[in-house]
């Protein structure tokens, strides 16, 4: 029952709020607070429980909700997500629509992380993509053509993983005479290998690497992030990104394993591309929220490297590293808000010397610049170092082309803090408003959360070892790769 509310609850409170938006600014906060309590007791409380509604003959239970370690530890990064979003983006003036707009992401969000039933995951990813593009288009510059090529991307390539997993459907129903969409259905026919099977599975990574999002498949994301408000770039940088991802884990690779393992190779070259090319593109990014987008594309082409290397180690660094991701991008999200709620996060030649003005704003921009760039003791660098560590087993050569990406990023975190917060500044900027109470709180939780998972990376990986026991593993067993 719990898992349905943790769905439920963001959508019912997103149609109230949309009949009286006026209380939005009241009653958002309180309602995400509720989301977090309601997923953490279910993650503590009750991890394997299941619900099943819904029920047709030839589909299985499309309302088949299942909790799993991997499941539990994303819906709360979720959940834990929210409340920032609601935080950093409370002076907007589109507020009431960003917290609609959040709230049914949210929802969609928890649907594909407990969903065992395909054709209901499909359903909350399609949601997710509208409701991200709906964010795009209502916040921020609200650019209509940003929202579009999100939109464009994210559902064709959905398109193309329905069709993939139909196929899989017919022809395994066809063998044994049971048809249904559930997981535990689909993964027990008889793997597909060869030329189909990597089609095949190239067909569903095409609905689930747009996400993540994985080079080639990466461009929607510099105007998505760049044109929306920095509060939803946080839902979308570090949220909507947990889906893609997920599904890899949960559903592509478990479902085509023989297949997977032969794409595997062309999988971590991507990676590594991604995260160079993301490097340089935030490198020559125009302004911050550009900067903040490249930045994160990068990362994710690193989590994407270490998920293709079908290696233990590589794949908990990667799963680590996605749950680190998304607490720096609330972090550096929610900086470039608090600058632009000044009119400070303009163009890179209009900044400059803003910490002798905001000397508590710089420290915390500072610290979240330092766990992007991977330094030992906060958040990023456990995932960093055990991606490119079980990488550096199966495939050294792109694991060490994978390094030179993270060494790239200090480069280009260190440059931008450059331009930000060093040297003169400029005449108008003489007086600028410093962090304010809720600011603190705020960059005091996400830094104390940054520090946990540096400091205490086992509570977070003892978490992600339920993998070898839960239902995702089955292709950890059948393939190789010196497991």
């Amino acid at each position: 029952m719990i898992l349905s509310c943790l769905i439920l609850w963001p959508w019912l409170l997103a149609l109230w709020l949309g009949s009286y938006p006026r209380q939005c600014h009241r009653l958002a906060l309180p309602g995400a607070l509720v989301e977090l309590i309601l997923t953490a007791s279910s993650v503590f409380g009750s991890p394997t429980s299941t619900v099943r509604a819904l029920h047709f003959p030839w589909l299985g239970s499309l309302w088949f909700l299942q909790g799993s370690a991997l499941a539990n530890v994303l819906a709360l990064t979720a959940a834990v997500l929210l409340p920032f979003v609601l935080i950093f983006g409370r002076s907007l003036k589109e507020f009431p629509s960003l917290v609609l707009a959040s709230l049914v992401l949210q929802g969609a969000l928890m649907g594909t992380f407990y969903a065992q039933n395909f054709l209901g995951f499909y359903f909350f990813y399609e949601i997710l993509a509208l409701a991200g593009a709906w964010l795009i288009l209502v916040t921020g510059d609200r650019d209509r053509f940003a929202a579009f090529q999100f939109l464009l991307y994210t559902v064709g390539g959905s398109l193309l993983m329905l069709v993939a997993v139909l196929f899989l459907y017919g022809q395994g129903g066809s063998r044994t005479g049971s048809y249904d969409f559930s997981w535990l259905h689909l993964a027990t026919l008889p793997s597909i290998g060869g030329s189909l099977g990597l089609l095949l599975f190239v067909g569903m990574l095409a609905g689930l690497a747009v996400k993540l999002p994985l080079f080639p498949l990466h461009s929607w994301a510099g105007s998505a992030y760049g044109h929306a408000a920095p509060a939803a770039s946080i839902l979308l940088s570090g949220g909507a990104v947990l889906s893609g991802a997920y599904g890899l884990v949960h559903w592509a690779i478990p479902l085509l394993p023989q297949a997977a393992l032969e794409f595997a190779p062309f999988g971590v070259g991507l990676g590594v591309v991604g995260t160079l090319y993301g490097a340089f593109l935030a490198l020559q990014s125009p302004n911050l929220r550009r900067f903040a987008a490249w930045g994160s594309v990068s990362h994710m082409n690193l989590v994407a490297m270490g998920i293709f290397a079908l290696q233990l180690q590589a794949l908990s660094g990667a799963l680590f590293l996605l749950v680190a991701h998304a607490v720096l991008a609330a972090g550096l999200f929610g900086v470039i808000a608090l600058l632009e709620q000044r009119e400070l996060a303009g163009n890179w030649d209009a900044m400059g010397g803003l910490f002798r003005t905001m000397p508590h704003l710089g420290a915390w921009m500072l610290f979240f610049f330092l766990t992007a760039m991977g330094l030992p003791g906060l958040a990023n660098f456990p995932g960093e170092f055990l991606s490119l560590a079980g990488a550096f087993r199966v495939f050294p050569w792109e694991a060490a082309f994978g390094a030179l990406g993270i060494l790239l990023s200090v480069i280009v975190y260190l440059r931008a803090y450059e331009r930000v917060m060093l040297g003169p500044l400029p005449p108008r900027m003489s007086s600028s408003q410093d962090l304010r109470g809720q600011d603190w709180l705020a960059f005091w939780l996400l830094g104390l959360l940054c520090l946990w998972l540096g400091l205490d990376p086992q509570a977070l990986l003892a978490q992600l070892q339920g993998l070898l026991s839960g239902q995702s593993p089955l292709w950890i067993t059948g393939i190789g790769h010196g497991l």
